[in-house]
């Protein structure tokens, strides 16, 4: 199977700001590995281009060996702000079901093996018994997991996920990245975090992007990469040997 993602000598300007430069990255199968770097430094650019909203203007980018366009529909995309206006009258599995917009023959009209994938992904993200649970009803950490669930609907070998934590505690955080830990077994995983020493304990690797991208195991993850990224005031709190890391 071709990469999940594979970036070659990617350039990206807004007018004549330069955001990305000379870039490259790959990201192995069954991978699951942190996005990181200070707001406006082309994390987002990144994402946009690997999910084929954005075009690279120089270099080369494939998502499963597909330019990004059409190799995006294997990526399942949790995007930062996916805010849930609790005033809208839908249940856990009616939000679920919006991620089989694009697989169902009629818009708007379910299947019963629709249904089905949804509730199964539902139940894998641990929330077997809030199918017919109102939105409004559930707390920041479940709301997560519906779109998480909203996102595997569609059944993606990549799993993007945008800040899935900005708004959560450190409880219901762990909890949130020990389910990805296990997601993981299945599919890849990227995740856009600020929270480097936190998301050092889960992953295997850690991109740092700040216009270009370096690519750094997690053991070399120190003070002087933080401070090369966001500057001297950020301090790195080293989390390994809670999860048995060499």
């Amino acid at each position: 199977m071709s990469n999940p993602i594979k970036i070659e000598n990617l350039s990206f300007s807004y007018g004549t700001l330069p955001v990305l430069e000379n870039a490259s990255l790959t990201i192995e199968e069954k991978e699951f590995v942190s996005v990181v770097g200070p707001n406006g430094g082309g994390k987002t650019t990144l994402l946009k281009i690997a999910l084929g909203l954005l075009e690279a203007q120089s270099g080369s980018v494939s998502v499963f060996g597909l330019p990004p366009q059409i190799g995006c529909k294997q990526i399942g995309y949790l995007p930062q702000y996916a805010n849930l206006d609790s005033k809208f009258p839908v249940t856990a599995l009616d939000v679920v079901l919006m991620g089989r917009l694009g697989k169902t023959r009629r818009f708007g009209l379910y299947s019963k093996s629709d249904r089905e994938t949804a509730r199964e992904k539902l139940n894998r993200v641990g929330l077997s018994d809030l199918h017919n649970r109102p939105i409004s009803a559930l707390s920041g950490g479940q709301k997560q997991r519906v779109l998480i669930a909203r996102a595997l609907v569609s059944d993606p070998k990549l799993l993007l996920l945008d800040e899935p934590t900005s708004s959560l505690d450190d409880y219901v955080e762990q909890e949130l990245f020990d389910l990805l830990q296990e997601l993981n077994d299945e599919l890849t995983i990227v995740v856009v975090s600020h929270d480097v020493a936190y998301v050092s304990k889960y992953v295997q690797k850690v991109i740092c992007v700040n216009r270009q991208v370096h690519i750094h195991p997690v053991s070399a993850v120190d003070e002087n990469i933080i401070h090369k990224m966001y500057g001297e005031h950020v301090h790195a709190v080293r989390h390994d040997q809670e999860h048995g890391h060499d």
